[in-house]
Protein backbone atom coordinates (compact mmCIF):
# COMPACT_ATOMS: atom_id res chain seq x y z
CA UNK A 1 0.00 0.00 0.00
CA UNK A 2 1.36 3.43 -0.52
CA UNK A 3 -0.73 6.33 0.81
CA UNK A 4 -0.79 10.12 0.42
CA UNK A 5 -2.11 12.56 -2.14
CA UNK A 6 -0.05 15.07 -4.07
CA UNK A 7 -2.23 17.81 -2.75
CA UNK A 8 -1.50 17.40 0.85
CA UNK A 9 2.17 18.06 1.01
CA UNK A 10 2.19 19.88 -2.27
CA UNK A 11 0.96 23.05 -0.58
CA UNK A 12 4.13 23.27 1.46
CA UNK A 13 6.71 20.99 -0.08
CA UNK A 14 5.98 21.05 -3.79
CA UNK A 15 8.84 19.21 -5.41
CA UNK A 16 9.56 17.09 -2.35
CA UNK A 17 6.49 14.87 -2.45
CA UNK A 18 2.97 15.12 -1.26
CA UNK A 19 -0.46 13.74 -0.83
CA UNK A 20 -2.25 14.01 -4.09
CA UNK A 21 -5.67 15.21 -3.43
CA UNK A 22 -6.13 16.48 -6.96
CA UNK A 23 -7.49 13.88 -9.36
CA UNK A 24 -4.79 14.86 -11.86
CA UNK A 25 -2.17 13.80 -9.32
CA UNK A 26 -2.22 10.06 -9.82
CA UNK A 27 1.36 9.76 -8.65
CA UNK A 28 4.80 11.28 -8.81
CA UNK A 29 7.51 10.13 -11.18
CA UNK A 30 10.35 8.33 -9.47
CA UNK A 31 13.79 9.47 -10.44
CA UNK A 32 16.95 7.42 -10.25
CA UNK A 33 19.65 8.48 -7.84
CA UNK A 34 22.24 7.56 -5.29
CA UNK A 35 19.87 7.52 -2.34
CA UNK A 36 20.02 4.22 -0.50
CA UNK A 37 16.99 2.37 0.79
CA UNK A 38 17.69 -0.28 3.39
CA UNK A 39 15.90 -3.61 3.70
CA UNK A 40 13.64 -2.41 6.50
CA UNK A 41 12.31 0.48 4.44
CA UNK A 42 11.78 -1.84 1.47
CA UNK A 43 9.37 -3.85 3.59
CA UNK A 44 6.97 -0.94 4.18
CA UNK A 45 5.87 -0.66 0.55
CA UNK A 46 3.46 -3.56 0.86
CA UNK A 47 -0.15 -3.97 1.83
CA UNK A 48 -2.88 -6.46 1.15
CA UNK A 49 -6.23 -6.23 -0.59
CA UNK A 50 -9.00 -5.12 1.76
CA UNK A 51 -12.00 -6.62 -0.04
CA UNK A 52 -14.23 -7.41 2.92
CA UNK A 53 -17.60 -5.68 2.99
CA UNK A 54 -17.03 -5.28 6.72
CA UNK A 55 -14.64 -2.45 5.77
CA UNK A 56 -17.11 -0.59 3.54
CA UNK A 57 -17.29 2.34 5.97
CA UNK A 58 -13.90 3.17 4.40
CA UNK A 59 -14.44 4.37 0.84
CA UNK A 60 -13.08 6.62 -1.87
CA UNK A 61 -13.76 10.25 -2.67
CA UNK A 62 -13.86 10.82 -6.39
CA UNK A 63 -15.25 12.70 -9.36
CA UNK A 64 -17.86 11.09 -11.61
CA UNK A 65 -17.22 12.21 -15.19
CA UNK A 66 -19.34 11.54 -18.25
CA UNK A 67 -17.46 10.36 -21.34
CA UNK A 68 -18.54 9.11 -24.76
CA UNK A 69 -17.48 5.58 -25.65
CA UNK A 70 -15.72 5.98 -29.02
CA UNK A 71 -16.77 2.51 -30.15
CA UNK A 72 -20.44 2.50 -29.13
CA UNK A 73 -21.20 6.22 -28.91
CA UNK A 74 -22.84 5.59 -25.54
CA UNK A 75 -22.34 8.01 -22.68
CA UNK A 76 -20.52 6.29 -19.82
CA UNK A 77 -19.64 7.44 -16.32
CA UNK A 78 -16.01 7.18 -15.25
CA UNK A 79 -14.95 7.49 -11.62
CA UNK A 80 -11.68 9.17 -10.74
CA UNK A 81 -10.76 8.73 -7.05
CA UNK A 82 -8.66 11.50 -5.53
CA UNK A 83 -8.82 10.89 -1.76
CA UNK A 84 -10.00 8.37 0.79
CA UNK A 85 -12.50 8.80 3.62
CA UNK A 86 -14.44 7.04 6.35
CA UNK A 87 -18.16 7.04 7.09
CA UNK A 88 -18.60 8.30 10.69
CA UNK A 89 -22.32 9.08 10.48
CA UNK A 90 -25.16 8.09 8.19
CA UNK A 91 -24.34 11.00 5.89
CA UNK A 92 -20.89 12.16 7.07
CA UNK A 93 -17.46 11.08 5.80
CA UNK A 94 -14.25 11.97 7.67
CA UNK A 95 -11.27 12.92 5.49
CA UNK A 96 -8.42 15.46 5.29
CA UNK A 97 -9.02 19.20 5.17
CA UNK A 98 -6.93 19.49 2.01
CA UNK A 99 -9.22 16.92 0.36
CA UNK A 100 -12.25 18.98 1.41
CA UNK A 101 -10.67 22.13 -0.01
CA UNK A 102 -10.56 20.53 -3.46
CA UNK A 103 -14.20 19.41 -3.49
CA UNK A 104 -15.90 22.60 -4.70
CA UNK A 105 -13.36 23.31 -7.49
CA UNK A 106 -13.77 19.76 -8.72
CA UNK A 107 -17.55 20.01 -8.61
CA UNK A 108 -17.15 22.19 -11.71
CA UNK A 109 -15.74 19.14 -13.54
CA UNK A 110 -18.31 16.56 -12.49
CA UNK A 111 -20.23 15.07 -9.60
CA UNK A 112 -18.14 14.63 -6.47
CA UNK A 113 -19.07 11.34 -4.83
CA UNK A 114 -18.30 8.95 -2.00
CA UNK A 115 -17.63 5.54 -3.53
CA UNK A 116 -18.55 2.40 -1.61
CA UNK A 117 -16.66 -0.82 -2.23
CA UNK A 118 -13.24 -2.30 -2.86
CA UNK A 119 -12.64 -0.70 -6.29
CA UNK A 120 -12.77 3.10 -6.24
CA UNK A 121 -12.68 3.29 -10.05
CA UNK A 122 -15.64 0.92 -10.30
CA UNK A 123 -17.50 1.43 -7.01
CA UNK A 124 -20.40 -0.78 -5.99
CA UNK A 125 -22.40 2.41 -5.54
CA UNK A 126 -21.86 6.12 -5.11
CA UNK A 127 -23.52 8.85 -3.07
CA UNK A 128 -23.17 12.49 -4.11
CA UNK A 129 -21.37 14.91 -1.82
CA UNK A 130 -23.73 17.68 -0.74
CA UNK A 131 -21.73 19.82 1.68
CA UNK A 132 -18.29 20.16 3.27
CA UNK A 133 -16.87 21.11 6.67
CA UNK A 134 -13.39 22.03 7.92
CA UNK A 135 -12.00 21.42 11.40
CA UNK A 136 -11.15 24.55 13.42
CA UNK A 137 -7.53 25.71 13.44
CA UNK A 138 -5.86 26.68 10.16
CA UNK A 139 -2.36 27.67 11.29
CA UNK A 140 0.76 25.52 11.22
CA UNK A 141 0.87 21.80 10.71
CA UNK A 142 2.96 19.74 8.30
CA UNK A 143 0.99 20.77 5.21
CA UNK A 144 0.35 24.33 6.40
CA UNK A 145 -3.40 23.92 6.96
CA UNK A 146 -3.32 23.61 10.72
CA UNK A 147 -5.51 20.71 11.83
CA UNK A 148 -5.78 18.86 8.54
CA UNK A 149 -9.16 17.23 9.19
CA UNK A 150 -12.42 17.80 7.35
CA UNK A 151 -15.72 16.16 6.51
CA UNK A 152 -17.98 15.81 3.51
CA UNK A 153 -21.71 15.36 3.91
CA UNK A 154 -23.77 13.18 1.60
CA UNK A 155 -27.09 13.98 -0.01
CA UNK A 156 -28.46 10.56 0.97
CA UNK A 157 -28.11 8.63 4.20
CA UNK A 158 -26.23 5.33 4.11
CA UNK A 159 -28.19 3.08 6.43
CA UNK A 160 -26.79 -0.39 5.66
CA UNK A 161 -23.15 0.30 6.63
CA UNK A 162 -22.19 0.80 10.27
CA UNK A 163 -20.26 4.07 10.68
CA UNK A 164 -16.84 3.92 12.31
CA UNK A 165 -16.32 5.38 15.76
CA UNK A 166 -13.85 8.24 16.30
CA UNK A 167 -11.32 8.69 19.08
CA UNK A 168 -8.18 10.58 20.07
CA UNK A 169 -4.72 9.13 20.67
CA UNK A 170 -2.62 9.29 23.82
CA UNK A 171 1.06 8.86 24.60
CA UNK A 172 0.20 5.34 25.79
CA UNK A 173 -0.47 4.48 22.13
CA UNK A 174 3.11 5.26 21.04
CA UNK A 175 4.81 2.17 19.57
CA UNK A 176 1.37 0.57 19.12
CA UNK A 177 0.46 -0.80 15.70
CA UNK A 178 -2.62 0.39 13.84
CA UNK A 179 -4.10 -0.32 10.43
CA UNK A 180 -3.77 2.07 7.49
CA UNK A 181 -6.44 1.61 4.82
CA UNK A 182 -6.82 3.63 1.62
CA UNK A 183 -7.17 3.76 -2.16
CA UNK A 184 -3.91 5.44 -3.08
CA UNK A 185 -0.83 4.59 -5.13
CA UNK A 186 0.47 1.07 -4.44
CA UNK A 187 3.73 0.95 -6.40
CA UNK A 188 6.11 2.98 -8.55
CA UNK A 189 3.92 2.30 -11.58
CA UNK A 190 1.16 4.41 -9.99
CA UNK A 191 -1.23 1.47 -9.61
CA UNK A 192 -4.10 2.81 -7.51
CA UNK A 193 -7.83 2.89 -6.93
CA UNK A 194 -8.40 -0.31 -4.97
CA UNK A 195 -8.66 -0.54 -1.20
CA UNK A 196 -5.46 -1.71 0.47
CA UNK A 197 -4.66 -2.32 4.13
CA UNK A 198 -1.36 -2.50 5.98
CA UNK A 199 -0.05 -2.28 9.53
CA UNK A 200 1.76 0.84 10.71
CA UNK A 201 3.38 1.85 13.98
CA UNK A 202 2.62 5.06 15.86
CA UNK A 203 6.10 6.50 16.42
CA UNK A 204 5.59 9.95 17.97
CA UNK A 205 3.02 12.62 18.83
CA UNK A 206 5.51 15.48 19.10
CA UNK A 207 8.86 16.50 17.70
CA UNK A 208 10.53 17.69 14.51
CA UNK A 209 9.07 15.84 11.54
CA UNK A 210 12.31 15.49 9.57
CA UNK A 211 14.25 14.46 12.65
CA UNK A 212 11.68 11.71 13.22
CA UNK A 213 12.02 10.64 9.58
CA UNK A 214 15.79 10.84 9.16
CA UNK A 215 17.26 10.80 12.65
CA UNK A 216 19.65 13.70 12.09
CA UNK A 217 20.08 16.94 10.20
CA UNK A 218 22.97 15.45 8.23
CA UNK A 219 20.79 12.60 6.94
CA UNK A 220 18.03 15.06 6.08
CA UNK A 221 20.47 17.27 4.15
CA UNK A 222 21.80 14.27 2.24
CA UNK A 223 18.23 13.37 1.21
CA UNK A 224 17.49 16.98 0.22
CA UNK A 225 20.57 17.19 -2.01
CA UNK A 226 19.98 13.92 -3.90
CA UNK A 227 17.54 15.64 -6.26
CA UNK A 228 17.21 19.04 -7.88
CA UNK A 229 15.07 20.95 -5.39
CA UNK A 230 16.06 24.40 -6.61
CA UNK A 231 12.48 25.70 -6.72
CA UNK A 232 11.85 24.69 -3.13
CA UNK A 233 15.22 26.05 -2.09
CA UNK A 234 14.36 29.41 -3.70
CA UNK A 235 11.13 29.56 -1.70
CA UNK A 236 12.92 28.64 1.51
CA UNK A 237 15.57 31.25 0.83
CA UNK A 238 12.92 33.93 0.26
CA UNK A 239 11.20 32.89 3.49
CA UNK A 240 14.48 33.11 5.41
CA UNK A 241 15.11 36.58 3.98
CA UNK A 242 11.59 37.74 4.88
CA UNK A 243 11.99 36.51 8.44
CA UNK A 244 15.33 38.32 8.63
CA UNK A 245 13.65 41.55 7.52
CA UNK A 246 11.10 41.10 10.30
CA UNK A 247 13.83 41.08 12.89
CA UNK A 248 14.26 37.34 13.26
CA UNK A 249 17.56 35.58 12.76
CA UNK A 250 18.44 35.57 9.07
CA UNK A 251 20.77 33.33 7.11
CA UNK A 252 23.95 35.15 6.12
CA UNK A 253 24.70 35.10 2.39
CA UNK A 254 21.99 32.51 1.73
CA UNK A 255 23.91 29.84 3.63
CA UNK A 256 22.55 26.48 2.48
CA UNK A 257 23.05 24.86 5.86
CA UNK A 258 21.30 27.74 7.59
CA UNK A 259 18.30 27.66 5.24
CA UNK A 260 17.94 23.91 5.48
CA UNK A 261 18.35 24.05 9.25
CA UNK A 262 15.46 26.53 9.45
CA UNK A 263 13.35 24.17 7.35
CA UNK A 264 14.41 21.17 9.44
CA UNK A 265 13.76 22.88 12.77
CA UNK A 266 10.57 24.61 11.64
CA UNK A 267 8.58 21.53 10.62
CA UNK A 268 7.23 20.36 13.95
CA UNK A 269 4.26 18.11 14.66
CA UNK A 270 1.24 20.16 15.70
CA UNK A 271 0.94 19.44 19.41
CA UNK A 272 -2.07 17.26 20.16
CA UNK A 273 -3.23 17.24 16.53
CA UNK A 274 -0.56 15.43 14.50
CA UNK A 275 1.36 12.18 14.80
CA UNK A 276 4.22 10.54 12.96
CA UNK A 277 3.33 7.00 11.88
CA UNK A 278 5.13 4.22 10.02
CA UNK A 279 8.71 3.75 8.82
CA UNK A 280 9.09 0.81 11.20
CA UNK A 281 10.08 -2.73 10.32
CA UNK A 282 7.20 -4.42 8.50
CA UNK A 283 5.16 -1.21 8.27
CA UNK A 284 3.11 -0.27 5.22
CA UNK A 285 3.52 3.14 3.61
CA UNK A 286 0.78 5.56 2.61
CA UNK A 287 0.99 7.43 -0.72
CA UNK A 288 -0.73 9.61 -3.34
CA UNK A 289 -4.53 9.22 -3.18
CA UNK A 290 -4.56 7.98 0.41
CA UNK A 291 -5.01 11.51 1.73
CA UNK A 292 -7.82 11.47 4.26
CA UNK A 293 -7.59 7.71 4.75
CA UNK A 294 -7.98 6.54 8.34
CA UNK A 295 -5.63 5.30 11.03
CA UNK A 296 -7.79 2.58 12.56
CA UNK A 297 -8.02 -0.38 14.89
CA UNK A 298 -10.79 -2.54 16.32
CA UNK A 299 -11.72 -1.84 19.92
CA UNK A 300 -14.79 -3.07 21.74
CA UNK A 301 -15.92 -4.82 18.60
CA UNK A 302 -16.04 -1.55 16.66
CA UNK A 303 -13.80 0.01 14.03
CA UNK A 304 -12.30 3.21 15.48
CA UNK A 305 -10.63 6.05 13.57
CA UNK A 306 -7.79 7.92 15.31
CA UNK A 307 -6.51 10.12 12.49
CA UNK A 308 -6.35 10.75 8.75
CA UNK A 309 -3.41 10.80 6.32
CA UNK A 310 -2.08 14.34 5.91
CA UNK A 311 1.39 14.30 4.30
CA UNK A 312 4.66 12.56 3.57
CA UNK A 313 7.76 12.62 1.36
CA UNK A 314 9.47 10.60 -1.35
CA UNK A 315 12.94 9.32 -2.03
CA UNK A 316 14.67 9.01 -5.38
CA UNK A 317 13.69 5.35 -5.51
CA UNK A 318 10.21 5.36 -4.01
CA UNK A 319 7.28 7.67 -4.70
CA UNK A 320 6.42 7.64 -0.99
CA UNK A 321 8.74 6.74 1.83
CA UNK A 322 9.91 7.48 5.39
CA UNK A 323 6.49 7.22 7.06
CA UNK A 324 3.48 9.52 7.20
CA UNK A 325 2.21 12.50 9.14
CA UNK A 326 -1.37 11.88 10.26
CA UNK A 327 -3.75 14.59 11.39
CA UNK A 328 -5.18 13.27 14.64
CA UNK A 329 -8.39 13.92 16.53
CA UNK A 330 -7.34 16.15 19.40
CA UNK A 331 -10.07 17.59 21.67
CA UNK A 332 -11.33 20.40 19.42
CA UNK A 333 -11.18 18.31 16.25
CA UNK A 334 -12.90 15.40 18.00
CA UNK A 335 -15.71 17.72 19.11
CA UNK A 336 -16.00 19.05 15.54
CA UNK A 337 -16.15 15.53 14.08
CA UNK A 338 -18.71 14.29 16.61
CA UNK A 339 -20.99 17.21 15.85
CA UNK A 340 -20.47 16.73 12.10
CA UNK A 341 -21.40 13.04 12.38
CA UNK A 342 -24.96 14.02 13.31
CA UNK A 343 -25.42 16.34 10.29
CA UNK A 344 -28.93 16.56 8.90
CA UNK A 345 -29.52 17.75 5.34
CA UNK A 346 -31.11 21.23 5.48
CA UNK A 347 -32.71 20.52 2.10
CA UNK A 348 -34.54 17.46 3.34
CA UNK A 349 -36.24 15.82 0.34
CA UNK A 350 -35.90 18.90 -1.88
CA UNK A 351 -33.73 18.04 -4.89
CA UNK A 352 -31.30 20.24 -6.79
CA UNK A 353 -33.56 20.07 -9.85
CA UNK A 354 -36.38 21.31 -7.63
CA UNK A 355 -40.17 21.31 -7.69
CA UNK A 356 -42.93 23.82 -8.41
CA UNK A 357 -45.07 25.01 -5.53
CA UNK A 358 -47.67 27.06 -7.33
CA UNK A 359 -45.80 29.96 -8.93
CA UNK A 360 -42.72 29.31 -6.75
CA UNK A 361 -39.67 27.39 -8.00
CA UNK A 362 -38.29 25.58 -4.96
CA UNK A 363 -34.90 23.87 -5.14
CA UNK A 364 -31.82 22.90 -3.17
CA UNK A 365 -28.49 24.53 -3.98
CA UNK A 366 -25.76 22.48 -5.63
CA UNK A 367 -22.31 21.89 -4.16
CA UNK A 368 -20.72 24.66 -6.24
CA UNK A 369 -23.35 27.19 -5.11
CA UNK A 370 -22.07 27.56 -1.57
CA UNK A 371 -23.62 26.33 1.68
CA UNK A 372 -26.40 23.77 1.26
CA UNK A 373 -29.82 25.45 1.54
CA UNK A 374 -33.33 25.62 0.04
CA UNK A 375 -34.09 28.56 -2.26
CA UNK A 376 -37.53 29.75 -3.37
CA UNK A 377 -38.05 31.91 -6.48
CA UNK A 378 -41.48 33.54 -6.94
CA UNK A 379 -41.92 33.47 -10.72
CA UNK A 380 -45.03 35.67 -10.54
CA UNK A 381 -42.75 38.61 -9.76
CA UNK A 382 -41.49 38.24 -13.34
CA UNK A 383 -44.90 37.75 -14.89
CA UNK A 384 -44.06 34.08 -15.35
CA UNK A 385 -45.04 30.76 -13.86
CA UNK A 386 -43.08 27.82 -12.50
CA UNK A 387 -42.15 25.04 -14.91
CA UNK A 388 -39.19 23.07 -16.22
CA UNK A 389 -36.36 24.01 -18.54
CA UNK A 390 -34.91 21.82 -21.30
CA UNK A 391 -32.80 19.88 -18.76
CA UNK A 392 -35.78 19.04 -16.56
CA UNK A 393 -34.75 21.44 -13.80
CA UNK A 394 -37.28 23.73 -12.19
CA UNK A 395 -37.39 27.23 -13.78
CA UNK A 396 -39.50 30.31 -14.34
CA UNK A 397 -41.17 30.00 -17.75
CA UNK A 398 -43.65 31.97 -19.80
CA UNK A 399 -47.29 31.04 -19.13
CA UNK A 400 -48.56 28.39 -21.53
CA UNK A 401 -45.06 26.99 -22.24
Amino acid sequence: MRTISKLHLGFLLAGISASCLLPACSGAPVEGGEESVDSASQEIIGGVDARSNALDAIGSLGVALEAVNEETGAVEVQYRPFCSGTLIGKSTVLTAKHCVDAVRPMAAEGRVVFGVGFDGKHPDRTVDVAEIGRAPGDEGGFVGLGRDVGVVHLDEEITDIEPAAIDDLSDADIHTRFAAIGYGVQDNDDTSGTRKAGSVTLQAREGKVFELMFGSFEAFKQWFMTRDRSELLARLSAKAEAEGNEGEDACAEDSLDCILRMFYDGNVLLAGYEAFVGAGKGDAQTCYGDSGSPLVRMAGGKLRVHGVVSGGISTNQLACDYGTVYATLGPEVLAFAKKASTWSDPCGDTAIDGVCEGFTATRCTALDEGPRRVTKTDCSLLGQTCGQDETGAVACVDPGN
